[in-house]
C-alpha cells in the first residue's frame, strides 16, 4: 500500500477508479492529491490520515465494514475533511451522510472534472475555519496621501516588534500597494512567488500556497509582496482577500498591511477587518486634509473612533514651535499615538544601501520613535 504525497487531500477507492483519476491531466485540484488503490472495506492506515486535510473515502453504504472505517476516521481524525465516494447516491443516502459529518458527497466512477473542484472547494473552506482566537493582529497603515512615509514606517515597524519582543512575536508584512508597493525592493529582495498569486488561486488557495508566497528577510520578518506587473485595483474578491489574510494570520503574530492611495471596496473591506488602524499623515495643510477625509470616510462605514490612530511623519524638532502632535489631533479630531522625527538624510542614505535606519545609522530619533509604536502594538498583541 502506498502513496506519493505532494499535497494535502488524498483520494481512496478501487483500483479502476484510481486508474481512471490517474488519467486526468491538469486537474489543479488533483495535481497534488495522494490516489489510494483500495478496497471500500479495507482499513486505512493512521499515519496517511494524520497528514492530509481533505480525504475522498469511497464508501459501501451496504458494506457494514465499509461505514464502520468512515466512522472511526471521523472519530479519529475530525480535523479532516471527508468526501464520501458513492455508487448511485439518492437524496436520502447523500442526507444521512451529510448528517454523520460528510463535507460532500462524490459520484462513483468520478468524473474527474467535478472531483476536482469539490477537493478545491472543500481545502478553500480552511480559512473559515479557522478560530478567530488563534489569528494574528491585523494591523493596517493608510496613507493620507501618496509619499508621506509609509514604506518607511512599516519596514521599520516590522523589524522593531520582533526586535523588542525577543522574537516572541512573529511579523508579517503583507503589500497589497498591487499598482505601486515597492517593499521588496526597499528591503533588497526578490520573491519568487507575490501576491498576486493568491489574490488569483480562487478555490486552489490554501496553506500551502500562502507560506510559497513568503519571504524571509534579513530584518527578523517576513513579507509577501506586491506583484511586479502593475495589477488591476478593481477585480479583487473582498471575500477571497479576507481568506487569504485569515490564513496568514494564522501563521503569525502581527500582519501589517500597506494599502494603496486609492480607495476601493476591497481595501475598505480590508480596513474594517483590522483590530488597528493607523493613519499616517505629515504636517503640510494638503496632507492634513486628506488625512481628514479620509478620517470622514471610515468613520461613514461605522469604524469607531477608538480604532483609529494617527501618526504624524516628518515632525520637525525645533526650537520654535511649529505644528505639533497636539495640533493635528486637535485638527483631526483623532488621537495621535506617536510622531516620527524627521530624518530625511538618513532615511535617504540607508534606502541608498538596502538597508533600515538602525543598520546604517545606529540609533536615531526616527528609530527610537518607531520603537514606540512597535512597544504599542506589542501590548496589543498581547493574549492574541
Amino acid at each position: 500500500m502506498t502513496a506519493s504525497f505532494s499535497g494535502r487531500s488524498l483520494v481512496v477507492a478501487a483500483e479502476p477508479y484510481i486508474d481512471e483519476l490517474r488519467l486526468a491531466k491538469g486537474l489543479r485540484g488533483l495535481e497534488g492529491a495522494a490516489l489510494l488503490p483500495l478496497s471500500a472495506d479495507a482499513p486505512l492506515p493512521d499515519e496517511l490520515l494524520a497528514r492530509v486535510r481533505v480525504v475522498v473515502l469511497e464508501v459501501d453504504a451496504a458494506s457494514e465494514p465499509s461505514l464502520a472505517r468512515l466512522s472511526q476516521i471521523r472519530v479519529a481524525h475530525p480535523g479532516v475533511t471527508i468526501i464520501a465516494a458513492v455508487q448511485q447516491a439518492d437524496v436520502s443516502l447523500t442526507r444521512a451522510l451529510i448528517r454523520q459529518g460528510i463535507s460532500d458527497v462524490a459520484q462513483l466512477p468520478f468524473v474527474a472534472q467535478d472531483l476536482s473542484e469539490q477537493v478545491l472547494d472543500a481545502l478553500s473552506r480552511e480559512a473559515e475555519r479557522l478560530p478567530s482566537a488563534n489569528l494574528g493582529k491585523l494591523v493596517t497603515v493608510l496613507r493620507a496621501s501618496g509619499g508621506c512615509g509609509a514604506t518607511s514606517l512599516l519596514t521599520h515597524l516590522g523589524e522593531a516588534i520582533p526586535r523588542l519582543s525577543a522574537g516572541s512575536k512573529k511579523v508579517c508584512l503583507v503589500d497589497l500597494d498591487i499598482q505601486g508597493g515597492d517593499i521588496a525592493s526597499y528591503l533588497g529582495v526578490e520573491p519568487q512567488v507575490t501576491v498576486d498569486a493568491l489574490l488569483e488561486a480562487g478555490s486552489r488557495l490554501d496553506q500551502e500556497l500562502v507560506r510559497s508566497a513568503i519571504t524571509e528577510t534579513s530584518h527578523g520578518f517576513d513579507i509577501i509582496a506586491a506583484p511586479e506587473d502593475i495589477a488591476k485595483i478593481d477585480t479583487i474578491n473582498v471575500d477571497h482577500l479576507l481568506a487569504t489574510l485569515r490564513m496568514v494570520r494564522s501563521l503569525y503574530d502581527i500582519v501589517l498591511v500597506d494599502l494603496p492611495a486609492a480607495w476601493t471596496d476591497w481595501s475598505l473591506s480590508v480596513v474594517n477587518s483590522a483590530d488597528r488602524i493607523v493613519l499616517l499623515t505629515d504636517t503640510s495643510i494638503s496632507s492634513l486634509r486628506q488625512a481628514k477625509r479620509r478620517l470622514r470616510l471610515l468613520r461613514s462605514i461605522d469604524i469607531a473612533k477608538s480604532r483609529i490612530e494617527v501618526v504624524v511623519n516628518r515632525l520637525e524638532r525645533r526650537l520654535f514651535r511649529g505644528v505639533g502632535t497636539a495640533d493635528v489631533a486637535d485638527t483631526l479630531d483623532c488621537q495621535v499615538i506617536s510622531s516620527l522625527t524627521l530624518e530625511p538624510s538618513a532615511l535617504r542614505a540607508a534606502q541608498d544601501q538596502g538597508l533600515l535606519i538602525t543598520e546604517s545609522q545606529g540609533k536615531t530619533r526616527f528609530a527610537t520613535d518607531v520603537d514606540g509604536i512597535a512597544e504599542l502594538l506589542i501590548d496589543s498583541a498581547k493574549g492574541g
